[in-house]
């Protein structure tokens, strides 16, 4: 039993991991994008409220909900392989 539950931990360690990297990717690539549109169709607004706005639309958008599946899916497999061990 000890030794699922540190596999677990470990797991969701790791799964930790993985969310914090993909995040921070996403982020630092979709403010690239931001800068590179900013400069190329010069608005009325400044740069840091317009950073502010894109960074806003992003975070409600679908894709920052999309990473939570680095968490519910590998779970979801572990869950559904311990099920078919113990019952069949």
């Amino acid at each position: 039993m000890i030794i699922w539950v540190r596999n677990i931990v470990f797991i969701l360690l790791v799964l930790t991991v993985i969310y914090l990297v993909l995040s921070t990717v996403s982020r630092l690539r979709k403010r690239q994008s931001l800068k590179l549109e900013y400069k190329t169709a010069k608005p009325d607004t400044p740069e840091d409220e317009y950073m502010a706005r894109g960074m806003q639309k992003y975070e409600r958008s679908l894709k920052p909900k999309l990473f939570t599946g680095v968490y519910i899916f590998p779970l979801a497999v572990i869950l559904l392989l311990v099920y078919l061990a113990q019952h069949s």
